[in-house]
């Protein structure tokens, strides 16, 4: 698995961390400060050369989506954040293995011996039959998720709404001005936005996976 080099300001690259079991976006504290980028706490998955944004706070269940999706058949961009370009707005993720709770690991059938750790699980995106996917992509769909319906379902939501998640989930907008409103609103019109009620993980993901046309 590669690292992600994320882009300061000054032109130039942090250090390139390798993705292993507790690999985290490198020095991310410290790079908030300086990132050229957006940075976004989101999931993120790839199908024919588009992104999925899964934004949302720790716990929504970004992980839990994002490794039901690379079930499906998704390359891998995230599970945990990703870096939006300010002038494309396109995305880059950081390909990290995934850490999921142990509820997480039994409603997606795996065997839990498959992760390592104490409370939550890392568990290598290979364990899925994905791999991870360079970046920067253009982003097709962000999918806001609710847990917990009886039944799962999408439904539109305008781009207002896909504007105040990702601003929402945004690290470091406050650094970047109006750049970063831009850069955001972009985003959210040239997406299609959704609200993603979740009944079980692998049914949210067959629905994320309907939103894009047949292979």
């Amino acid at each position: 698995m590669g690292g992600l080099s994320a882009r300061m300001a000054d032109g130039q690259e942090a250090g390139r961390q390798e993705a292993g079991p507790h690999a985290a976006w490198p020095a991310l504290e410290a790079q908030i400060e300086r990132s050229a980028d957006l940075l976004l706490h989101a999931g993120a998955v790839e199908r024919d050369g588009r992104a999925v944004l899964f934004p949302g706070v720790s716990g929504v269940g970004k992980s839990t989506m994002t490794a039901a999706c690379l079930s499906c058949g998704f390359g891998y961009l995230s599970d945990e954040a990703v870096a939006v370009d300010l002038g494309s707005g396109h995305i880059t993720g950081m390909p990290r293995s995934l850490m999921l709770t142990p509820w997480a690991v039994r409603a997606l059938g795996m065997d839990e011996r498959a992760g390592t750790g104490v409370g939550k699980v890392a568990v290598p995106v290979d364990a899925f039959g994905s791999e991870p996917v360079s970046g920067p992509l253009p982003v097709a769909h962000v999918v806001i998720i609710e847990r917990g319906a009886e039944v799962t379902s999408v439904e539109r939501v305008p781009a207002g709404e896909i504007l105040t998640q990702v601003l929402k989930a945004s690290f470091n907008h406050y650094m970047h001005g109006a750049r970063a409103w831009e850069a955001a609103a972009r985003l959210a019109q040239e997406a299609q936005g959704w609200r993603l009620a979740s009944a079980d993980p692998r049914s949210a993901a067959t629905a994320v996976a309907d939103l894009f046309p047949p292979r």
